[in-house]
């Protein structure tokens, strides 16, 4: 995977085929948590508002999706909770979809050495965004609560330092390692996509 860089029709980066179908089915995988846990009516078009659903997602990993707007005020939260949660999860299943159609396929139907993803600028905000999701999704089945965690993530991924590794419960050391990869890669992504996008509105600023 290279680094998002600014051209002419938008963002570009290229990808290897295996990190274009994983990150592609785990955006669709995403999708379809959140459309099962946060209370979307089944056949929901992600396209359509709607509003009234006042159902707590039970699973953690959806909670920080959708979390509460007011942490010490429970009636509050429970209201706001009620009036926005359905469009809102709606628009995150919706910029989930666009990824996974953007970057899918499978390694099959692409060349050895990746292929183009190309951001139109007017979809970088969503791009970005949905990369978010990915990570905090992935950031709750990791067990990741801190920096800290983050980082010993990190350096097991990219430095192969495992011998300290404490995977969550269920879950192997070698299964931390590969969805650990996928949150790294899902961050990098995200990283240099958004400080491509952030250079370009500074430079229209400053003219």
């Amino acid at each position: 995977m290279t680094p998002f860089r600014s051209t002419p029709a938008g963002f570009a980066a290229t990808w290897e085929p295996v990190e274009r179908e994983v990150l592609a089915r785990v955006a669709r995988d995403v999708a379809d948590l959140l459309r099962a846990d946060s209370g979307l009516p089944d056949g929901l078009d992600a396209d359509a508002a709607f509003t009234g659903v006042p159902r707590v997602p039970r699973d953690p990993a959806v909670m920080r999706l959708l979390p509460d707007a007011h942490r010490d005020d429970a009636e509050a939260a429970a209201e706001f909770r009620h009036l926005t949660q359905t469009d809102l999860a709606a628009g995150k299943v919706r910029r989930l979809e666009a990824f996974a159609a953007a970057v899918g396929g499978t390694a099959d139907d692409q060349g050895p050495g990746g292929s183009q993803v190309l951001v139109p600028r007017e979809e970088a905000q969503d791009f970005a965004g949905a990369l978010t999701d990915l990570r905090l999704v992935l950031a709750e089945r990791l067990s990741l609560e801190d920096d800290e965690a983050v980082e010993r993530l990190h350096d097991a991924v990219v430095g192969g330092e495992v011998d300290d590794v404490v995977p969550p419960a269920g879950m192997d050391p070698e299964q931390w390692v590969y969805w650990g990869g996928v949150f790294v890669a899902a961050g990098f992504a995200q990283e240099s996509l958004m400080d491509e996008l952030l250079s370009e509105l500074r430079a229209r600023r400053s003219r």
